[in-house]
């Protein structure tokens, strides 16, 4: 592409943690097989502070993370029979040895298990030493992720309900199979499977559950399986030590790393180096949250999908150590119930979020049976810290947390809200729902899992999805279509000369300028009306720069959205908006300007201001709705070409358009917004 990008210089500090991280992880590298070689009951009791390793098996048993799980009986009995058919479904699929994630389409695999096959691509990674082996090579089709879901171990969870649903043995002994096989074929610090300390944290917090759901089977009660667990388990806690996963700007790896350490060092009874690792992970998680999650309860990753990810992984920690008798502070509590805030805001009618930024489906602890961007579980979780719902609203709920007792759950706020730090703004209604991004690049300005959308918006309108984000699709097995659709010409905000809002370079796939800086020019909420405006400076740096200028209105009364576009600058521009339309959406023009929406049914007026300079043109265009997937969807585009014009679009119900709309919304908007081109 030939992008010239304004060098990023790290401070000083972030260079030395780097450089220590690097010369701590090749020791690990070196010392960890010898720890594997020499690790035996006797010095996992020594290491542990146990007098034998009968000790440590009963401490092990004892030692419970999971607060559900002391409570199994309880759990199988609230269990409602739809979830109980799902999970059963689940865990017989995954008996099977089938597996579908990330695109994969179903799979079965082989006995013993290949851990080191990327059968999405057919690819098979070495098993030679980890740090060896490239993560990010544009010349291989393999995706990692695939590797690293598969030992991440989450597809064998349902196995271990089912156990606790049915005690049937022959769910845990399919479940301590599985973990045999990994652990036969799996030496530390060789393969694929130990290059990231953030996939070796979430497999040990699923081997952990799986231990605590099938702990009193008799298949988990061999002696010598124990011994080979704990030790695994211990060596997955020293590599993440080793390798704890700092960055110039940390972000949800460096949260799973301690995540894992915190739920591993109390797993393992808490004392001698366990504690160690209890007293280490959870003071630098305490130092992370703020950073991490600002004061206004969005995490800075700029993806809704990744702040599900980071919240689960911050609550965690905190529900393990009270499940102890460890103490968690109110402020860390404070701010895990802001994010449940913000996750209830951005949730449509329908009961999904809106997607926002990269979504790779990554998962915490994933027990619930709900949809993939269904996250409403992690809303009443975050309010049931204090005193769990005694009827939890969703499955998921009742897994991490258990029976509760509390007879009423909170009163749902369905009020419209603004999260400043991260620019995210939602203006709704009763079946009306609004999300903008109106905020900076991610991770303070590096970019990471952001994507170019400030000012893009999805909305819901009478409880149908109409406007879209394109979503992620994948990573590192295929560079152009990740940098597509992160580009701004995939979102749903103007795209000025075919530039990018944010430079970056295509080899980078977490990185972008931060030339996008966001303003807010006007946020005003009442009992009707919602008003957003804002601007960025991603156009600054054009030879005739442009200030792009967008605003929202949706009036509650009249189910109408307006979203009007007006733009600051001088010279002849090439500006294309594009619209990104729900799957099973139908577009169908009905004369110039006007244009009709239909979706389940339900058919809603899509109008454009400005017909004779604006042209309207139908595409077809790509919406992935989870990783590894990818449809074709119905779009429009708004192009203009020349002197700059504004323009504006309602969108609303069939029984709402008016005689003459075009007319009518030209007459709507003027005086409305402080935008340029409709200012009386």
């Amino acid at each position: 592409m030939g992008i010239s990008l304004p060098t990023r210089v790290p401070p000083p500090r972030a260079v030395a943690r780097w450089l220590l991280r690097r010369l701590k992880a090749r020791r690990t590298a070196k010392t960890l097989p010898g720890w594997e070689r020499w690790l035996g009951s006797s010095s996992l009791a020594a290491a542990l502070d146990q007098s034998d390793f009968d000790a440590v098996i009963s401490a092990f048993r004892a030692a419970n993370p999971f607060p559900a799980l002391a409570m199994p009986a309880a759990v199988a009995a609230a269990i409602e029979p739809r979830s109980r058919s799902e999970i059963l479904a689940r865990a017989d699929m995954a008996m099977r040895r089938e597996v579908n994630f990330l695109g994969s389409g179903i799979y079965t695999l082989s006995t013993p298990v290949d851990w080191c096959l990327d059968f999405k691509s057919g690819t098979r990674w070495a098993m030679r030493a980890s740090h060896r082996l490239p993560v990010n090579d544009p010349g291989n089709p393999s995706d990692i992720k695939i590797i690293w879901e598969l030992s991440r171990l989450q597809w064998l969870l349902p196995v271990g309900q089912a156990y606790v649903l049915e005690q049937d043995e022959s769910r845990a002994e399919f479940a301590r199979i599985i973990i045999e096989e990994w652990l036969a074929s799996n030496p530390v610090c060789a393969g694929p499977n130990w290059m990231c300390a953030m996939d070796v944290a979430l497999r040990a917090i699923s081997m952990i559950w799986l231990a605590q759901a099938c702990k009193d089977s008799a298949s988990w009660r061999d002696t010598g399986f124990q011994e080979r667990l704990i030790k695994s388990l211990v060596l997955h806690a020293r590599f993440i030590d080793g390798n704890l996963e700092y960055a110039d700007i940390n972000g949800n790896h460096l949260t799973a790393d301690l995540a894992g350490l915190t739920v591993l060092g109390i797993a393992l009874g808490g004392r001698g180096i366990a504690a160690k690792w209890i007293e280490k992970s959870w003071r630098l998680l305490c130092d992370e949250f703020p950073m991490q999650v600002p004061d206004d309860g969005v995490c800075r990753e700029g993806s809704l999908p990744y702040h599900r990810l980071v919240g689960e992984l911050f609550l965690l920690p905190a529900l393990a150590r009270r499940n102890v008798g460890l103490p968690v502070g109110s402020d860390y509590v404070a701010r895990l119930r802001k994010m449940g805030r913000f996750t209830e805001a951005a949730t449509q009618p329908d009961g999904e979020v809106a997607v926002w930024g990269d979504a790779d489906d990554g998962r915490g602890l994933p027990l619930g049976t709900q949809g993939m961007n269904d996250h409403r579980y992690l809303a009443e979780l975050m309010n049931a810290l204090d005193s769990g719902p005694a009827h939890p609203e969703h499955d998921e709920t009742l897994w991490w947390v258990g029976i509760g007792n509390r007879d009423r759950d909170r009163d749902q706020n369905h009020a419209s809200a603004a999260f400043p730090n991260a620019g995210a703004y939602i203006l709704r209604g009763d079946a009306a729902h609004v999300f903008v991004d109106a905020g900076p690049v991610g991770m303070a300005g590096r970019g990471g899992h952001g994507h170019n959308d400030c000012l893009s918006f999805s909305a819901c309108m009478d409880c149908e999805q109409l406007i879209v984000d394109p979503g992620c699709y994948v990573y590192t097995s295929d560079y152009d279509a990740r940098n597509r659709f992160r580009a701004t010409g995939a979102h749903n905000t103007p795209c000025v000369d075919g530039a990018e809002i944010n430079r970056f370079n295509p080899k980078l796939l977490w990185r972008l300028a931060n030339d996008a800086n966001p303003e807010i020019r006007h946020w005003s909420t009442s009992t009707d009306v919602d008003i957003l405006v804002a601007a960025h400076s991603g156009y600054a740096r054009l030879a005739s720069p442009v200030t792009p200028v967008r605003g929202f209105m949706l009036e509650r009364s009249t189910r109408r959205l307006f979203v009007a576009d007006g733009f600051e600058g001088t010279g002849e521009h090439d500006v294309r908006i594009p619209y990104t339309f729900a799957p099973g959406c139908d577009v169908e023009g009905e004369a110039a300007g006007v244009w009709k929406l239909t979706r389940n049914g339900k058919k809603f007026g899509f109008i454009i201001s400005a017909p004779e300079a604006w042209a309207a043109t139908p595409v077809e265009a790509e919406y992935s709705p989870s990783y590894g997937v990818k449809q074709s969807v119905r779009g429009l585009v708004l192009s203009c070409s020349g002197t700059l014009c504004p323009v504006a679009v309602a969108i609303m119900p069939e029984s709402a358009l008016p005689p003459d709309p075009v007319r009518w919304l030209s007459g709507v908007v003027d005086g409305r917004f402080p935008v340029p081109g409709f200012k009386r």
